[in-house]
Order: structure tokens, then sequence, then C-alpha cells
């Protein structure tokens, strides 16, 4: 498995080719936005390939220097990989490939209780559990949607009260005020 970090073209692509297939377009940020924080350095775009150059997943991650967390801010596995065990495995290698520089990798689920398919939301908890992740004391809601809060280990793992500390300062650098009051709200730790 190769582990390639993306360039601004590369990005483009796989938002294009990918991810506008793989998450509804309420969910996605604009690629402008995207480019940009790739240009101030605060997000990486992760993309999984096999030995044949054949793109098995991505995983883009907000990643603030000066914390002991990253966000997974959008992971998926290519439709042809699912359900054989390769989201597990490139979990594992994304949490190995963040363990010298973060303590954990934060993990936002829709939660069950309000999720427009409570079936697919469990399923997906029930997912990143099995794949090593815990759930931590908090949830959220950001721009109306309610979150669960989950923490995959990868330099060690950090305390609930640095998850929440490290994710509320992600929020605060990435939505811009007048958007952030109101619609980014932290429960719990």
């Amino acid at each position: 498995m190769k582990i390639v970090l993306l360039n601004e073209r590369q990005a483009e692509a796989v938002y294009c080719g990918q991810m506008m297939r793989d998450f509804p377009e309420s969910e996605l940020k604009p690629f402008a936005t995207i480019l940009g924080m790739m240009r101030s350095g605060i997000y990486e775009p992760l993309a999984f390939y096999e030995q044949d150059g054949t793109l098995t997943a991505y995983a883009w991650q907000t990643v603030l220097p000066d914390r002991e967390s990253a966000l997974i801010d959008y992971f998926a596995v290519a439709p042809a990989r699912r359900g054989n065990g390769a989201g597990t495995r490139i979990l594992a290698a994304l949490a190995e490939y963040y363990a010298p520089r973060k303590r954990t990798l934060i993990i936002e689920c829709e939660h069950p209780a309000e999720a427009p398919d409570p079936a697919a939301a469990r399923r997906r908890i029930g997912f990143y559990l099995r794949a090593g992740a815990r759930a931590t004391a908090m949830e959220s809601r950001v721009f109306g949607v309610r979150y669960q809060i989950y923490a995959l280990p990868a330099g060690g793992g950090a305390p609930d009260r640095q998850i929440n500390d490290d994710l509320k300062e992600i929020y605060r650098r990435t939505v811009p005020q007048p958007y952030y009051r109101g619609n980014v709200i932290f429960f719990g730790e």
C-alpha cells in the first residue's frame, strides 16, 4: 500500500472523480475552501494506492501543527474494495502515518437518532469501533447536524479533554465568524 499526500491537481481529481460520488453535496466543502486550507498548511489530502496504482481509498485530514489530534474530514474506500477489510487496513495505516506527530485521529459520526438513515449511521459507527476507535464523552452539532465524536489512537491516544480542546480549535480556525457562532456547538467533556 502506498500513501500519497496529494498535490492540488491530484486533490482536485479525487474530489471531482471520487468525493462527489461518495458524499452528498451538502457534506462537501467547496474545493476552493479545501484548496485554501491546503495552501495554509492545515489540510492534508491523502490517497492510498495499491502497488498497481489503483486507488483503494482516500482520507483527508485537518491537521493543526500545534495540536495533538487531527480531524478525519473525509474518508472513503473505493466501491470495488469495500467489504473485504480494506477500510480497517487503511485506518490502521492512517493511524501509523500520523503516529509520529499526532496522538489521536478524531472521527465525527452522524448521530443515529437524527441521521436520515439511522441504520447506515449505526453501521458506520460499528465500522470505526471495530477498526479500533473508541467513543468519547463528546458530541457536537455542526450546521444543524448532530455528531458523536470518536477517537482513533495514533501516537498513543489522547484523553477526551485534549480531543475536545483540539476539535474546538480546529473548528475555530477553519470556520470563519459569523458562521461559527451558533452553528458549531460542542457538548460533553
